[in-house]
């Protein structure tokens, strides 16, 4: 009859038992690493979000319909509540004409001048190198990959198996107005890691990026600005990593 295997007591210092505890622990060190995130060779943020302009909009829009709705409630509160009993007398006129001050000193305040500043200060936010853009990340990580993330960006390509092309884009962006954009373009392959994903990037062209091959066309501002050193840092790092198309 052949005997039964037990599992090892514990405590046990058979080759058995250090065999499977140098099992788990590689298993559990394989998970721990796949769990950690991932660190960036490179790491640039935006200069500016050019998609975000429609949220700009949006958020000065619901200021000053905010701040007018206020100034309306306001000025009813303050007007005058004069009892039928006195009306035409010169007490009720003295409070009418008050009342009428406060509504003008309310609209002024409520009204216009702190939409306006909401207004300066939204601007500010996200104008070109503002607090907006600057909390956009753009990165290259050593497991060669390039994400953007932050403010509402969160896209990956795998850099192994993406094609990287490079285009001359005319936009237009409302207040911003109109400019030539440089453009990479970089599409990661439909049976990649993350699939066909795509980002692209860009930075305000130059005369010298007329030359070349590289197509102009017509587009909309759908993508983020580097600065003109980032863009180049993170253009030398993709070719490096990526198949040219």
């Amino acid at each position: 009859m052949s005997e039964a295997t037990s599992a090892p007591p514990p405590g046990d210092r058979s080759d058995a038992a250090v065999t499977d505890r140098d099992a788990s622990a590689a298993s559990d060190a394989s998970v721990a690493a796949a769990a950690q995130p991932q660190l960036a060779a490179l790491e640039v943020r935006a200069d500016l979000d050019v998609p975000g302009e429609t949220r700009r909009q949006a958020r000065v829009f619901l200021a000053w319909f905010l701040c007018l709705a206020a100034a309306v409630v306001a000025s009813s509160i303050a007007g005058a509540h004069v009892p039928m009993s006195k009306e035409g007398t010169a007490w009720a006129d003295e409070q009418l004409a008050q009342a009428r001050a406060r509504r003008v000193k309310i609209a002024l305040a409520l009204g216009l001048l702190l939409p306006a500043l909401v207004n300066v200060a939204i601007n500010r936010r996200y104008k070109r190198g503002g607090a907006h853009a600057r909390g956009i990340i753009v990165d290259v990580t050593a497991d060669g990959e390039l994400r953007i993330w932050g403010r509402g960006h969160g896209t990956r390509v795998a850099l192994a198996s993406a094609r990287a092309t490079e285009r001359l884009v005319d936009v237009y962006a409302g207040r911003l107005g109109a400019w030539r954009q440089l453009r990479l373009r970089v599409r990661g392959a439909p049976g990649s890691r993350y699939g066909a994903a795509e980002i692209e990037l860009s930075t305000p062209a130059t005369a010298a990026d007329a030359e070349g091959s590289r197509q102009l066309e017509g587009g909309e501002g759908d993508c983020v600005e580097l600065a003109r050193e980032d863009f180049e840092r993170i253009r030398a790092a993709v070719v490096a990593r990526a198949n040219r198309g």
